[in-house]
């Protein structure tokens, strides 16, 4: 008959002639274990087949070692690459997720925190987009002794613990680019209007237009989504309106890509009768045609930082909810040129 007796922590300590406290150090990554011994406690663990029970970790801690994250889509570059380093993270501190997606719509988010009390997570990650402030169930859930971190949607005023991307600054950043090619009258394909992010890029836009006291012109301001067709539809309308422009920010990669399309199509070269900048610098961006200036933002890392917020808002309950803004970055490539007058 086969044995089925599970390797236990002691059986390690014992095969590896070490005590307990040392196995367990090794298994919860401390620095405080000499390389070699930590390497021969490994290569005991895995000969053994040995595996941790969760559940007596968090009997003894109080905790599930589970996390909720609440995103918006799953399938746009942005959240993925967030929730790529939001799971890095965690795992680097023993901690697994829950997903859910609300599918862009808030009203689902209430069900889903539902869901995860009744899972007994230690905290909660929402990846979120509405320009709305609809934040009321996730102010209650960290009244409730729950802790949140929220990214995607900057809204300091509400006091949840956030982390996200300074997009007045990334806005700002774009038309100051062009403003410094000589552009003058620059263009704006935008984001939907009640996402926050697209909210603040227009924002930054609107600001530094304000700085050389130019005015924003409303017939090169245009609304739409954050897909290819948008941006092909948003320029092909810009094209129509007969008002003169020689650069466009569009707000994002897909949109930019989308309106080089269709300035193609009408025999307008990029950058030489059109410039053209992006933001988010996804991959796509450095093979488009021509290769798209951009600004990029630190996705991976807004996950991570969210993420050991978190962590350590559970593990120390007088952690202040702080709120952190990263920066964006410029990067400059073939879809930009200085204005020939």
């Amino acid at each position: 008959m086969a044995n089925t007796k599970h390797a236990t922590i002691y059986d390690v300590a014992e095969k590896a002639g070490v005590s307990i406290p040392t196995v367990s150090r090794v298994l919860n990554n401390r620095p405080d274990v000499s390389v070699e011994t930590r390497q021969h406690i490994q290569d005991i663990i895995d000969q053994m087949g040995y595996q941790p029970f969760s559940n007596a970790r968090g009997l003894a801690s109080k905790r599930t070692y589970t996390l909720g994250l609440v995103a918006a889509d799953f399938s746009d570059f942005w959240f993925s690459q967030v929730i790529t380093g939001a799971e890095k993270e965690a795992h680097e501190h023993g901690y697994y997720f829950m997903l859910g997606s609300s599918s862009c719509n808030p009203e689902d988010e209430p069900k889903f925190l539902r869901l995860l009390t009744e899972r007994h997570v230690d905290g909660v990650l929402f990846i979120r987009a509405s320009c709305a402030d609809e934040s009321g169930h996730l102010t209650r859930l960290k009244e409730s002794g729950i802790p949140v971190v929220t990214t995607g949607n900057y809204l300091p005023e509400s006091g949840l613990a956030m982390v996200d991307v300074d997009n007045i600054g990334g806005g700002r950043k774009a038309t100051e680019y062009l403003l410094g090619l000589g552009h003058t009258r620059i263009a704006m394909l935008s984001g939907p209007p009640d996402w926050r992010s697209a909210c603040d890029r227009t924002e930054g836009y609107l600001q530094a237009l304000r700085t050389t006291g130019m005015p924003a012109n409303p017939d090169l301001i245009i609304e739409g989504t954050w897909l290819h067709k948008s941006g092909y539809l948003g320029m092909k309308r810009l094209l129509e309106n007969k008002t003169p422009f020689t650069a466009v920010f569009a707000q994002n990669d897909r949109i930019a890509r989308g309106a080089i399309s269709a300035l193609h199509e009408a025999g307008r070269r990029v950058p030489e009768d059109v410039s053209i900048i992006g933001y988010d610098d996804i991959p796509e961006a450095e093979f488009s045609d021509p290769p798209l200036t951009t600004i990029r933002q630190p996705m991976e890392e807004i996950g991570r930082a969210a993420t050991r917020l978190l962590v350590q808002i559970i593990e120390d309950g007088e952690a202040t909810p702080n709120q952190i803004l990263f920066d964006t970055e410029l990067i400059v490539r073939s879809s930009c040129s200085r204005f020939a007058q």
